[in-house]
Protein backbone atom coordinates (compact mmCIF):
# COMPACT_ATOMS: atom_id res chain seq x y z
CA UNK A 1 0.00 0.00 0.00
CA UNK A 2 1.40 3.72 -0.76
CA UNK A 3 2.72 5.41 2.07
CA UNK A 4 0.09 7.46 3.89
CA UNK A 5 -0.14 11.05 3.24
CA UNK A 6 1.99 13.44 5.93
CA UNK A 7 -0.08 15.32 9.08
CA UNK A 8 0.73 17.90 11.19
CA UNK A 9 0.22 17.40 14.48
CA UNK A 10 1.47 20.30 16.40
CA UNK A 11 1.10 21.71 20.03
CA UNK A 12 2.81 25.37 20.40
CA UNK A 13 3.20 27.22 23.48
CA UNK A 14 1.73 30.48 23.43
CA UNK A 15 4.13 32.35 25.55
CA UNK A 16 6.97 30.78 23.86
CA UNK A 17 6.06 31.23 20.19
CA UNK A 18 8.68 29.86 17.98
CA UNK A 19 10.36 32.56 15.96
CA UNK A 20 10.36 30.70 12.53
CA UNK A 21 8.55 27.34 11.91
CA UNK A 22 6.45 26.44 9.31
CA UNK A 23 4.98 23.12 8.19
CA UNK A 24 2.62 22.59 4.96
CA UNK A 25 1.19 19.99 3.49
CA UNK A 26 -0.65 18.72 0.04
CA UNK A 27 0.42 19.91 -3.40
CA UNK A 28 1.51 23.39 -3.80
CA UNK A 29 4.38 25.46 -4.73
CA UNK A 30 4.29 26.49 -0.66
CA UNK A 31 6.72 23.23 -0.07
CA UNK A 32 9.43 24.33 -1.77
CA UNK A 33 9.99 27.06 1.19
CA UNK A 34 12.08 26.46 3.48
CA UNK A 35 9.52 29.20 5.82
CA UNK A 36 6.29 30.71 4.68
CA UNK A 37 5.14 33.97 4.90
CA UNK A 38 1.44 35.70 4.49
CA UNK A 39 2.97 37.10 1.19
CA UNK A 40 3.86 33.49 0.17
CA UNK A 41 0.18 32.80 0.80
CA UNK A 42 -1.02 35.60 -1.23
CA UNK A 43 1.09 33.90 -4.39
CA UNK A 44 0.83 30.60 -3.80
CA UNK A 45 -1.05 28.17 -5.67
CA UNK A 46 -2.51 24.75 -5.43
CA UNK A 47 -4.07 22.42 -2.28
CA UNK A 48 -2.47 22.91 1.04
CA UNK A 49 -3.11 23.68 4.26
CA UNK A 50 -0.28 24.31 6.88
CA UNK A 51 0.91 26.88 9.61
CA UNK A 52 3.80 29.71 10.69
CA UNK A 53 4.87 31.50 13.47
CA UNK A 54 5.62 35.02 13.28
CA UNK A 55 5.73 37.91 15.72
CA UNK A 56 4.77 35.90 18.71
CA UNK A 57 1.10 34.38 16.80
CA UNK A 58 0.91 31.17 14.95
CA UNK A 59 -0.47 31.76 11.76
CA UNK A 60 -3.10 28.80 10.11
CA UNK A 61 -4.07 28.85 7.27
CA UNK A 62 -6.07 27.03 4.20
CA UNK A 63 -5.88 26.78 0.02
CA UNK A 64 -8.19 29.28 -1.74
CA UNK A 65 -10.70 26.89 -2.49
CA UNK A 66 -10.43 24.05 0.33
CA UNK A 67 -9.02 21.41 -1.04
CA UNK A 68 -7.00 20.74 2.23
CA UNK A 69 -8.39 21.42 6.05
CA UNK A 70 -6.48 21.93 8.72
CA UNK A 71 -8.19 22.68 12.62
CA UNK A 72 -7.10 23.99 15.62
CA UNK A 73 -8.28 25.09 19.30
CA UNK A 74 -6.47 27.34 21.46
CA UNK A 75 -6.59 28.23 25.41
CA UNK A 76 -5.02 31.17 25.40
CA UNK A 77 -1.69 29.00 26.88
CA UNK A 78 -0.93 27.37 24.26
CA UNK A 79 -2.56 26.65 20.65
CA UNK A 80 -3.32 22.69 19.03
CA UNK A 81 -3.36 22.79 15.27
CA UNK A 82 -3.60 19.56 12.99
CA UNK A 83 -4.60 18.18 9.60
CA UNK A 84 -5.93 14.98 11.69
CA UNK A 85 -9.24 15.82 13.52
CA UNK A 86 -9.04 12.90 15.10
CA UNK A 87 -5.44 13.55 16.62
CA UNK A 88 -6.82 16.94 18.06
CA UNK A 89 -9.62 15.75 19.52
CA UNK A 90 -7.62 13.37 21.55
CA UNK A 91 -5.71 16.62 22.81
CA UNK A 92 -8.10 19.35 23.60
CA UNK A 93 -10.94 19.52 26.70
CA UNK A 94 -13.49 18.58 24.23
CA UNK A 95 -17.38 16.74 23.71
CA UNK A 96 -19.76 16.41 20.99
CA UNK A 97 -20.95 19.33 19.61
CA UNK A 98 -24.60 18.55 19.58
CA UNK A 99 -25.58 22.20 18.77
CA UNK A 100 -23.86 22.13 15.18
CA UNK A 101 -24.65 18.21 14.48
CA UNK A 102 -28.49 19.01 15.14
CA UNK A 103 -28.58 21.74 13.32
CA UNK A 104 -26.15 22.56 10.58
CA UNK A 105 -25.27 18.99 9.63
CA UNK A 106 -28.61 17.59 10.64
CA UNK A 107 -30.36 20.21 7.87
CA UNK A 108 -27.75 19.73 5.13
CA UNK A 109 -25.45 17.29 5.86
CA UNK A 110 -22.21 19.90 4.68
CA UNK A 111 -20.34 22.32 6.79
CA UNK A 112 -21.85 25.47 6.67
CA UNK A 113 -19.38 27.42 9.12
CA UNK A 114 -16.31 26.62 11.21
CA UNK A 115 -17.99 24.46 13.54
CA UNK A 116 -16.96 20.67 13.94
CA UNK A 117 -18.23 17.82 15.71
CA UNK A 118 -16.01 18.61 18.40
CA UNK A 119 -16.54 21.12 21.02
CA UNK A 120 -13.58 23.82 20.91
CA UNK A 121 -12.03 22.49 17.76
CA UNK A 122 -12.46 25.09 14.81
CA UNK A 123 -11.90 24.49 11.24
CA UNK A 124 -9.88 27.25 8.80
CA UNK A 125 -12.36 28.50 6.32
CA UNK A 126 -11.25 28.46 2.82
CA UNK A 127 -9.21 31.29 1.58
CA UNK A 128 -8.48 32.07 5.48
CA UNK A 129 -5.91 32.06 7.67
CA UNK A 130 -6.47 32.47 11.85
CA UNK A 131 -3.84 34.82 14.17
CA UNK A 132 -3.96 32.98 17.26
CA UNK A 133 -1.82 34.35 20.27
CA UNK A 134 -2.44 35.41 23.67
CA UNK A 135 -4.57 37.97 23.43
CA UNK A 136 -6.88 35.88 21.15
CA UNK A 137 -7.99 34.42 18.24
CA UNK A 138 -8.31 36.63 14.89
CA UNK A 139 -10.10 35.17 11.64
CA UNK A 140 -8.56 36.82 8.25
CA UNK A 141 -9.96 36.27 4.73
CA UNK A 142 -7.18 36.60 2.05
CA UNK A 143 -8.95 35.23 -0.75
CA UNK A 144 -12.40 36.20 -1.99
CA UNK A 145 -13.70 35.42 -5.56
CA UNK A 146 -15.13 38.16 -7.83
CA UNK A 147 -17.72 38.27 -10.26
CA UNK A 148 -17.26 40.12 -13.29
CA UNK A 149 -19.46 40.54 -17.19
CA UNK A 150 -16.78 39.06 -19.29
CA UNK A 151 -17.59 37.76 -22.36
CA UNK A 152 -16.75 34.18 -22.60
CA UNK A 153 -13.61 32.71 -24.42
CA UNK A 154 -13.50 28.99 -25.04
CA UNK A 155 -9.96 29.02 -25.67
CA UNK A 156 -8.88 30.83 -22.94
CA UNK A 157 -10.81 28.18 -20.26
CA UNK A 158 -9.41 25.57 -22.05
CA UNK A 159 -5.65 26.70 -22.02
CA UNK A 160 -6.31 27.15 -18.11
CA UNK A 161 -7.55 23.74 -17.72
CA UNK A 162 -4.79 22.52 -19.48
CA UNK A 163 -2.23 24.62 -17.51
CA UNK A 164 -4.13 23.41 -14.43
CA UNK A 165 -3.06 19.84 -14.86
CA UNK A 166 0.44 19.98 -15.83
CA UNK A 167 0.90 22.63 -12.96
CA UNK A 168 0.26 20.09 -11.08
CA UNK A 169 2.02 16.95 -13.12
CA UNK A 170 5.31 19.29 -12.36
CA UNK A 171 4.36 18.66 -8.66
CA UNK A 172 4.01 15.00 -8.26
CA UNK A 173 5.68 13.38 -11.06
CA UNK A 174 5.51 10.07 -11.41
CA UNK A 175 3.14 7.56 -9.26
CA UNK A 176 -0.43 8.58 -10.23
CA UNK A 177 -3.38 7.52 -11.79
CA UNK A 178 -7.15 8.97 -12.43
CA UNK A 179 -11.00 7.98 -10.65
CA UNK A 180 -12.44 7.73 -14.21
CA UNK A 181 -16.62 7.49 -13.45
CA UNK A 182 -17.88 8.51 -17.10
CA UNK A 183 -18.69 11.44 -16.86
CA UNK A 184 -17.41 14.92 -18.03
CA UNK A 185 -15.47 16.21 -14.86
CA UNK A 186 -13.28 13.14 -14.57
CA UNK A 187 -12.96 12.28 -18.32
CA UNK A 188 -11.72 15.49 -18.57
CA UNK A 189 -9.37 15.43 -15.91
CA UNK A 190 -8.16 11.76 -16.84
CA UNK A 191 -8.09 12.17 -20.73
CA UNK A 192 -5.53 15.73 -20.09
CA UNK A 193 -3.33 14.21 -17.36
CA UNK A 194 -3.06 11.12 -19.34
CA UNK A 195 -2.47 8.81 -17.15
CA UNK A 196 -1.29 4.38 -17.37
CA UNK A 197 -4.13 3.42 -15.90
CA UNK A 198 -7.65 4.27 -14.30
CA UNK A 199 -9.66 3.09 -11.53
CA UNK A 200 -13.14 3.01 -12.30
CA UNK A 201 -15.92 1.81 -9.48
CA UNK A 202 -18.87 -0.24 -10.49
CA UNK A 203 -22.06 -1.68 -9.67
CA UNK A 204 -24.00 -4.84 -11.05
CA UNK A 205 -27.27 -4.11 -10.44
CA UNK A 206 -29.35 -3.05 -13.14
CA UNK A 207 -29.35 1.11 -14.13
CA UNK A 208 -25.80 1.75 -12.28
CA UNK A 209 -23.60 0.48 -15.37
CA UNK A 210 -21.36 3.93 -16.07
CA UNK A 211 -18.58 1.47 -18.54
CA UNK A 212 -20.20 2.64 -22.17
CA UNK A 213 -18.98 6.10 -20.84
CA UNK A 214 -15.63 4.85 -19.55
CA UNK A 215 -14.74 2.76 -22.25
CA UNK A 216 -15.50 5.79 -24.62
CA UNK A 217 -13.21 7.72 -22.83
CA UNK A 218 -10.46 5.11 -23.29
CA UNK A 219 -11.12 4.79 -26.74
CA UNK A 220 -10.49 8.30 -27.41
CA UNK A 221 -6.96 8.59 -25.85
CA UNK A 222 -4.00 8.68 -28.07
CA UNK A 223 -1.99 6.24 -26.57
CA UNK A 224 -2.40 2.94 -24.74
CA UNK A 225 -4.56 3.32 -21.23
CA UNK A 226 -5.97 0.63 -19.53
CA UNK A 227 -8.91 0.83 -17.12
CA UNK A 228 -9.28 -1.44 -13.74
CA UNK A 229 -12.48 -2.11 -12.80
CA UNK A 230 -13.41 -2.28 -9.35
CA UNK A 231 -16.92 -3.89 -8.04
CA UNK A 232 -18.93 -2.95 -5.35
CA UNK A 233 -21.10 -4.91 -3.75
CA UNK A 234 -23.29 -5.11 -0.80
CA UNK A 235 -20.82 -7.05 1.18
CA UNK A 236 -17.71 -4.44 0.46
CA UNK A 237 -19.79 -1.97 1.06
CA UNK A 238 -21.21 -2.96 4.30
CA UNK A 239 -17.77 -4.30 5.54
CA UNK A 240 -16.35 -0.63 5.11
CA UNK A 241 -18.75 0.96 7.01
CA UNK A 242 -17.67 0.36 10.25
CA UNK A 243 -14.03 2.13 9.39
CA UNK A 244 -16.56 5.46 8.83
CA UNK A 245 -15.60 7.16 11.97
CA UNK A 246 -11.78 6.48 11.11
CA UNK A 247 -12.09 7.42 7.82
CA UNK A 248 -14.57 10.88 8.40
CA UNK A 249 -13.66 12.26 11.86
CA UNK A 250 -16.12 15.06 10.90
CA UNK A 251 -19.28 13.36 9.18
CA UNK A 252 -20.25 14.83 5.92
CA UNK A 253 -22.41 14.04 2.73
CA UNK A 254 -23.48 10.30 1.78
CA UNK A 255 -23.16 7.03 0.48
CA UNK A 256 -21.13 7.71 -2.20
CA UNK A 257 -18.05 7.62 0.40
CA UNK A 258 -17.69 4.19 0.72
CA UNK A 259 -17.20 3.06 -2.74
CA UNK A 260 -14.69 5.99 -3.15
CA UNK A 261 -12.44 4.48 -0.26
CA UNK A 262 -13.46 0.56 -1.88
CA UNK A 263 -11.81 1.98 -5.18
CA UNK A 264 -9.04 4.17 -3.54
CA UNK A 265 -7.92 1.00 -1.88
CA UNK A 266 -7.43 -0.82 -5.12
CA UNK A 267 -5.38 2.22 -6.49
CA UNK A 268 -2.89 2.07 -3.54
CA UNK A 269 -2.89 -2.14 -3.50
CA UNK A 270 -1.13 -1.10 -6.97
CA UNK A 271 1.28 1.33 -5.23
CA UNK A 272 -0.04 4.67 -6.97
CA UNK A 273 0.51 8.00 -4.49
CA UNK A 274 -2.01 10.14 -6.36
CA UNK A 275 -5.02 10.17 -8.18
CA UNK A 276 -6.17 13.16 -10.63
CA UNK A 277 -9.91 13.38 -10.05
CA UNK A 278 -12.90 15.62 -12.03
CA UNK A 279 -13.63 17.39 -8.51
CA UNK A 280 -15.12 21.04 -8.53
CA UNK A 281 -16.68 20.66 -12.21
CA UNK A 282 -20.26 20.91 -10.96
CA UNK A 283 -19.40 23.52 -8.40
CA UNK A 284 -17.46 25.80 -10.81
CA UNK A 285 -19.24 25.05 -14.32
CA UNK A 286 -22.90 24.88 -11.93
CA UNK A 287 -24.00 21.68 -12.96
CA UNK A 288 -25.99 20.93 -9.97
CA UNK A 289 -30.00 19.99 -11.23
CA UNK A 290 -30.61 22.76 -8.31
CA UNK A 291 -28.65 24.76 -9.86
CA UNK A 292 -30.32 24.46 -13.49
CA UNK A 293 -33.92 24.76 -11.36
CA UNK A 294 -32.77 28.22 -10.15
CA UNK A 295 -31.21 29.70 -12.57
CA UNK A 296 -33.56 28.75 -15.23
CA UNK A 297 -36.67 30.42 -13.13
CA UNK A 298 -34.79 33.24 -12.56
CA UNK A 299 -34.01 34.02 -16.13
CA UNK A 300 -38.22 33.23 -16.86
CA UNK A 301 -38.95 36.08 -13.61
CA UNK A 302 -36.09 38.51 -15.81
CA UNK A 303 -38.29 38.07 -18.71
CA UNK A 304 -41.62 39.19 -17.08
CA UNK A 305 -39.86 42.52 -16.62
CA UNK A 306 -40.07 42.67 -20.63
CA UNK A 307 -43.70 41.63 -20.93
CA UNK A 308 -46.08 44.82 -21.50
CA UNK A 309 -48.69 43.11 -18.65
CA UNK A 310 -46.05 43.34 -15.89
CA UNK A 311 -44.43 46.50 -16.50
CA UNK A 312 -46.32 47.81 -13.29
CA UNK A 313 -45.34 44.83 -11.51
CA UNK A 314 -41.29 45.44 -11.59
CA UNK A 315 -40.92 45.92 -7.99
CA UNK A 316 -42.34 42.87 -7.31
CA UNK A 317 -40.51 40.97 -9.84
CA UNK A 318 -37.24 42.63 -8.31
CA UNK A 319 -38.48 41.40 -4.80
CA UNK A 320 -38.60 37.67 -5.97
CA UNK A 321 -34.79 37.79 -7.40
CA UNK A 322 -33.37 39.53 -4.68
CA UNK A 323 -34.67 37.48 -1.96
CA UNK A 324 -37.37 34.98 -2.99
CA UNK A 325 -35.05 33.04 -4.92
CA UNK A 326 -32.89 32.82 -1.56
CA UNK A 327 -35.65 31.11 -0.06
CA UNK A 328 -35.99 28.51 -2.47
CA UNK A 329 -32.69 27.61 -2.89
CA UNK A 330 -32.56 26.74 0.65
CA UNK A 331 -35.66 24.31 0.14
CA UNK A 332 -33.52 22.97 -2.19
CA UNK A 333 -30.43 22.33 -0.20
CA UNK A 334 -32.06 21.09 2.74
CA UNK A 335 -31.44 17.52 3.27
CA UNK A 336 -33.41 17.59 6.98
CA UNK A 337 -37.15 18.66 7.79
CA UNK A 338 -36.55 22.20 9.02
CA UNK A 339 -36.95 24.19 6.14
CA UNK A 340 -37.31 27.42 7.98
CA UNK A 341 -33.68 26.63 9.68
CA UNK A 342 -32.21 25.80 6.35
CA UNK A 343 -33.85 28.99 4.94
CA UNK A 344 -32.39 31.47 7.28
CA UNK A 345 -28.60 29.68 6.80
CA UNK A 346 -28.84 30.30 2.72
CA UNK A 347 -30.30 33.84 3.51
CA UNK A 348 -27.06 34.31 5.96
CA UNK A 349 -24.93 34.14 2.78
CA UNK A 350 -27.34 35.04 0.13
CA UNK A 351 -26.41 38.91 -1.38
CA UNK A 352 -29.50 40.23 -2.34
CA UNK A 353 -28.26 42.99 -4.27
CA UNK A 354 -26.48 41.05 -6.56
CA UNK A 355 -27.51 38.19 -9.17
CA UNK A 356 -28.88 35.05 -8.33
CA UNK A 357 -25.97 33.48 -10.84
CA UNK A 358 -23.67 34.86 -8.22
CA UNK A 359 -25.51 34.25 -5.27
CA UNK A 360 -25.58 30.31 -7.00
CA UNK A 361 -22.28 30.49 -7.67
CA UNK A 362 -20.98 31.53 -4.05
CA UNK A 363 -22.84 28.78 -2.63
CA UNK A 364 -21.43 26.05 -4.96
CA UNK A 365 -17.90 27.69 -4.05
CA UNK A 366 -17.97 28.28 -0.32
CA UNK A 367 -20.04 25.69 0.88
CA UNK A 368 -20.77 22.52 -1.54
CA UNK A 369 -16.95 22.34 -3.12
CA UNK A 370 -15.10 22.51 0.30
CA UNK A 371 -17.23 19.45 1.96
CA UNK A 372 -16.43 17.25 -1.44
CA UNK A 373 -13.13 18.03 -1.18
CA UNK A 374 -12.79 17.35 2.09
CA UNK A 375 -14.59 13.75 1.33
CA UNK A 376 -11.80 13.58 -1.25
CA UNK A 377 -8.88 14.35 1.54
CA UNK A 378 -10.00 11.99 4.01
CA UNK A 379 -10.77 8.82 1.51
CA UNK A 380 -6.90 10.03 0.47
CA UNK A 381 -5.89 10.14 4.16
CA UNK A 382 -6.74 6.45 4.81
CA UNK A 383 -5.87 4.91 1.96
CA UNK A 384 -2.49 6.62 0.89
CA UNK A 385 -3.62 7.75 -2.32
CA UNK A 386 -3.98 11.84 -2.64
CA UNK A 387 -6.36 13.26 -4.56
CA UNK A 388 -5.03 15.99 -7.21
CA UNK A 389 -8.16 17.75 -8.45
CA UNK A 390 -7.49 20.67 -11.10
CA UNK A 391 -10.46 21.54 -12.05
CA UNK A 392 -10.96 23.90 -8.73
CA UNK A 393 -7.73 25.63 -9.68
CA UNK A 394 -7.90 29.15 -8.43
CA UNK A 395 -7.45 30.39 -12.03
CA UNK A 396 -10.05 28.46 -13.35
CA UNK A 397 -12.51 29.51 -10.55
CA UNK A 398 -12.04 33.39 -11.19
CA UNK A 399 -12.50 33.02 -14.67
CA UNK A 400 -15.37 31.37 -14.62
CA UNK A 401 -17.13 33.53 -11.88
CA UNK A 402 -15.33 36.50 -14.09
CA UNK A 403 -18.04 35.83 -17.29
CA UNK A 404 -21.14 37.59 -17.27
CA UNK A 405 -23.42 35.49 -15.97
CA UNK A 406 -26.07 34.57 -18.87
CA UNK A 407 -23.30 32.45 -20.65
CA UNK A 408 -22.11 30.65 -17.38
CA UNK A 409 -24.49 27.85 -18.18
CA UNK A 410 -27.53 27.98 -20.54
CA UNK A 411 -27.64 24.26 -20.18
CA UNK A 412 -25.09 22.23 -17.23
CA UNK A 413 -21.38 22.57 -17.25
CA UNK A 414 -22.16 24.64 -20.42
CA UNK A 415 -18.45 26.27 -20.20
CA UNK A 416 -16.87 23.19 -19.47
CA UNK A 417 -18.54 21.51 -22.03
CA UNK A 418 -17.59 23.96 -24.70
CA UNK A 419 -13.72 23.77 -23.51
CA UNK A 420 -13.69 20.52 -23.78
CA UNK A 421 -15.17 19.77 -27.57
CA UNK A 422 -12.46 17.33 -29.38
CA UNK A 423 -11.10 16.35 -26.57
CA UNK A 424 -13.80 14.77 -25.04
CA UNK A 425 -15.73 11.49 -26.87
CA UNK A 426 -19.05 13.53 -27.49
CA UNK A 427 -21.19 11.01 -25.84
CA UNK A 428 -19.27 11.65 -22.68
CA UNK A 429 -18.89 15.54 -23.10
CA UNK A 430 -23.07 16.33 -24.20
CA UNK A 431 -24.57 13.73 -21.46
CA UNK A 432 -26.82 14.93 -19.26
CA UNK A 433 -27.83 11.80 -17.14
CA UNK A 434 -24.73 11.49 -14.66
CA UNK A 435 -25.78 11.59 -11.32
CA UNK A 436 -22.38 11.38 -9.15
CA UNK A 437 -21.56 8.07 -7.92
CA UNK A 438 -25.14 7.10 -6.57
CA UNK A 439 -24.96 3.76 -4.96
CA UNK A 440 -28.07 0.60 -5.29
CA UNK A 441 -28.60 0.87 -1.37
CA UNK A 442 -32.68 -0.24 -2.21
CA UNK A 443 -31.66 -3.01 -3.48
CA UNK A 444 -29.26 -3.98 -0.44
CA UNK A 445 -30.33 -5.75 2.92
CA UNK A 446 -29.53 -3.31 5.73
CA UNK A 447 -29.80 -5.76 9.00
CA UNK A 448 -26.85 -4.04 10.86
CA UNK A 449 -28.64 -0.62 10.80
CA UNK A 450 -31.03 -1.86 13.92
CA UNK A 451 -28.29 -2.31 16.70
CA UNK A 452 -26.73 1.64 15.93
CA UNK A 453 -30.43 3.22 15.29
CA UNK A 454 -31.27 1.90 18.88
CA UNK A 455 -28.28 3.11 20.25
CA UNK A 456 -28.95 6.09 18.86
CA UNK A 457 -32.42 6.48 20.52
CA UNK A 458 -30.80 5.44 23.71
CA UNK A 459 -29.25 8.43 23.90
CA UNK A 460 -31.81 10.21 24.03
CA UNK A 461 -29.72 13.76 22.36
CA UNK A 462 -32.46 13.66 19.28
CA UNK A 463 -35.39 12.31 18.03
CA UNK A 464 -34.85 8.89 16.88
CA UNK A 465 -37.64 6.05 15.91
CA UNK A 466 -35.69 3.14 15.09
CA UNK A 467 -38.50 1.64 13.53
CA UNK A 468 -38.36 4.06 10.83
CA UNK A 469 -34.52 3.68 9.78
CA UNK A 470 -34.17 -0.19 8.28
CA UNK A 471 -33.06 0.59 5.13
CA UNK A 472 -30.64 2.96 4.17
CA UNK A 473 -31.38 6.47 2.68
CA UNK A 474 -29.69 10.32 3.16
CA UNK A 475 -31.65 10.51 6.99
CA UNK A 476 -30.67 7.50 7.82
CA UNK A 477 -27.16 7.47 6.53
CA UNK A 478 -26.88 10.94 8.68
CA UNK A 479 -27.89 9.12 12.00
CA UNK A 480 -25.63 6.05 11.52
CA UNK A 481 -22.18 8.70 10.72
CA UNK A 482 -23.77 10.45 13.99
CA UNK A 483 -23.81 7.33 16.20
CA UNK A 484 -20.62 5.39 14.80
CA UNK A 485 -18.58 9.01 15.24
CA UNK A 486 -20.31 9.49 18.84
CA UNK A 487 -19.22 5.40 19.70
CA UNK A 488 -15.79 5.57 18.30
CA UNK A 489 -14.66 9.00 19.84
CA UNK A 490 -16.35 9.02 22.92
CA UNK A 491 -18.08 5.19 23.59
CA UNK A 492 -20.69 5.94 26.20
CA UNK A 493 -19.61 8.34 28.17
CA UNK A 494 -20.74 11.35 25.89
Amino acid sequence: MAEKLKEIRKVIALDSVPFEESQVIGISNLSALETIRKEDILTSRGEFAGYFCQDGEVVVFRDRIGARSIYYASDGKSASVSTDLGWLAKQVDTAPNWDYILSDYMTFQIPFSDETFFKNIKRVMPGEWVQISKTGTKRETYWKVKFGDEKFNVRHLRDLIYDAVDYRLGLIGSSYTSYLSGGIDSSSATMLARPEVSFSGFYTEEGYSEMDYIEAVIKKTDRPEKYIPVQITEQNFQANMSCLPEILPNPCAGLGLIPQVIVSREAASQGYQYAFTGEGGDEIFLGYNWNTIVLTLAESARGLKRDRYMVRYEPMIDKVLSDGFATFAGGLLARGEDMLYATRRILDIWDHDDAVENNIHTINLKIGLPAILSLDECVGKYTGVEPVSPLMDHHIVEYACSIRPQERAPIPKYMLREAMAGILPEKVRMRYDKMGFPVPHEKWNWDALKPVMQSLADQKVMDVNPAKHTTMNRETWALYSIETWRQYYFGNGS
